[in-house]
């Protein structure tokens, strides 16, 4: 891996914006390592071996957010397990805390965002995309309606902030997330297209 070059994207957007939609047909058609932050750590309550089970587990029951370090170790470890060259992180980094700590760390030094893609989609409409996913048996814990106001007074407090970074940075590339799901890939892919 010392010599790896890789190419990363993040991609950002409410819960419910269509992130992880848009993310498994870039995957398909550009070759991309989809990392889901959110999937990663599913993944890892449900080994019975992980030294992470039972913390994130709690953190989970309590609706709080798991420590940057361990979320920078799962994603290390799945860009390590990794053939590709190429990532998204999905909802990562998700607050300036998990910025700060994946910038102090060493693979950081080689996955510098290409860009950021921001899915931006109304509260009203994410909300109803959740439930939906939740009533159709997504088997997501966080896809119900109480946990909802949690998650997007969340996402406005701590990730808007990680969006304005990159806006500054000139690393934001915007899109309208409410439409269909196949008008919102037509305008993801043209980004891709051009680099």
């Amino acid at each position: 891996m010392a010599n790896v070059k890789f190419k990363l994207v993040c991609v950002q957007g409410r819960p419910g914006s269509g992130k992880g939609t848009a993310c498994k047909r870039i995957a398909d058609e550009f070759g991309y390592d989809h990392l889901s932050a959110g999937e990663l750590l599913r993944q890892e309550r449900a080994k019975a071996d992980s030294p992470y089970r039972e913390l994130i587990d709690k953190l989970y029951s309590e609706n709080s957010m798991v420590p940057s370090d361990v979320m920078c170790i799962l994603l290390e470890r799945a860009v390590e397990k990794s053939k590709s060259n190429k990532f998204l992180f999905d909802s990562f980094p998700i607050n300036k805390e998990n910025l700060e700590t994946w910038n102090k760390r060493e693979l950081s030094k080689k996955m510098k965002p290409s860009f950021v893609l921001f899915l931006d989609c109304p509260q009203e409409e994410c909300e109803k995309r959740i439930l939906d996913r939740g009533a159709g048996g997504s088997g997501r814990d966080d896809d119900v309606p109480e946990k909802l106001g949690r998650r997007f007074t969340r996402y406005e407090e701590e990730t808007v902030p990680v969006i304005q970074h990159f806006h500054g940075l000139g690393l934001l590339k915007e899109v309208d997330a409410n439409q269909s799901a196949d008008e919102v890939y037509e305008k993801v892919r043209s980004y891709f297209q051009t680099g």
